[in-house]
């Protein structure tokens, strides 16, 4: 049974991981991978008279080059694939938005996807309550599953030591599994 697939990219490590994750666990291949791309439009040009014609030029310029952006984001996401061995019917769907996560709804439900996988950029609770994020919306808003990669773990500590006695207590205290009571 062929499954649609629906994979957010950006370009972004977090859109690579979800690609990743895809080819590393999910990868089938009678699967049809639908990527998306929102592009976000320029602000729109101020002014009047012969300047509007001017920054409509100017506009039209920086629309060109932000879906120039999207084509490089779906050529790079091609080729991730074709590294990762996933050789399967793909189809790229690029959308002009100010509002990503209800285009990424959206375009699910305009292809009928199974499932939508996207990456997480990580953000605390009290950021995304307020800024709201992209994944957050698409998990409440698009009525099937959803599937987000969080980001990478951070990479654990590490800490120069010599031979000296203070580096063999530094290297044990951060190897011990209770806290010791010293400050920092």
């Amino acid at each position: 049974m062929t499954r649609r697939i629906l994979i957010a990219v950006d370009g972004s490590d977090h859109s690579h991981r979800a690609v990743a994750f895809y080819a590393d666990n999910m990868n089938k291949s009678s699967d049809v991978l639908i990527f998306t791309y929102a592009i976000e439009p320029p602000a729109l040009p101020r002014g009047t008279g012969a300047s509007l014609m001017a920054n409509s030029e100017v506009y039209a310029n920086m629309m060109k080059d932000a879906m120039k952006a999207g084509s490089q984001i779906g050529k790079a996401v091609r080729e991730r694939c074709r590294q990762l061995g996933v050789n399967n019917e793909t189809k790229f769907v690029e959308r002009v938005t100010n509002n990503p996560g209800q285009s990424i709804v959206e375009v699910a439900k305009e292809e009928n996807v199974s499932i939508i996988i996207m990456g997480n950029r990580g953000m605390g609770t009290l950021r995304r309550t307020f800024l709201g994020s992209v994944s957050d919306y698409v998990l409440h808003h698009a009525h099937r599953p959803v599937l987000i990669i969080p980001p990478e773990k951070p990479a654990s500590r590490k800490s120069s030591v010599d031979n000296r006695k203070s580096s063999a207590d530094a290297r044990k205290a951060s190897t011990d599994k209770k806290p010791t009571g010293a400050g920092v």
